[in-house]
């Protein structure tokens, strides 16, 4: 009878320390997804004012161009933009739901549907600025993301494993 009440605890401590484990992954993702969110909307801005600002391609082409062989939650909301595109949705409604994201705040929310709201609709000249000044707003978000999933996200992971260390220590 003590052997299976030992491998009762044994299989017990294991689960608790696995939901541990995973819930601190899980946080750690969610804030990776975030900062990725970002790093990628950057990548894109700077790819769209070298290719508006130079070579002048259309905006859905330039956007599957830049999206080919990447990954992503950034990477998923252009494909849904160049499908919209293509479709004609291009009112305000539209741009707000596109970046309804679990991993954008919604103060950042209408930024970026208003930068996207606004491509293609001046001139080359005045998109490269204003891609320009949207990059540089860009910054804060990315830097803050980068800091709270090194910080945070790398923490929580850390506090999910020995948690479950812990758990798994009492459960036997």
């Amino acid at each position: 009878m003590t052997g299976g009440k030992q491998m009762l605890e044994l299989i017990l401590g294991g689960v608790l320390f696995a939901c541990c484990a995973y819930t601190g992954m899980g946080i750690r993702a969610y804030y990776r997804k975030r900062k990725e969110m970002f790093e990628q909307y950057a990548g894109y801005l700077d790819y769209l004012q070298e290719d508006i600002g130079f070579l002048k391609t259309p905006l859905v082409e330039c956007t599957r161009e830049y999206c080919k062989g990447k990954k992503g939650e950034f990477i998923k909301i252009l494909s849904r933009y160049c499908s919209m595109l293509e479709e004609g949705k291009v009112s305000r409604e539209d741009f707000d739901e596109l970046f309804s994201s679990p991993y954008i705040e919604k103060r950042y929310r209408k930024e970026l549907s208003y930068v996207f709201y606004g491509l293609g609709k001046v001139d080359a000249d005045t998109q490269t600025e204003n891609l320009r000044k949207a990059r540089a707003a860009a910054e804060t978000p990315l830097n803050f993301y980068k800091k709270k999933y090194e910080t945070t996200g790398t923490l929580a992971f850390k506090l999910g494993v020995v948690l479950g260390i812990a758990a798994m220590i009492l459960a036997a």
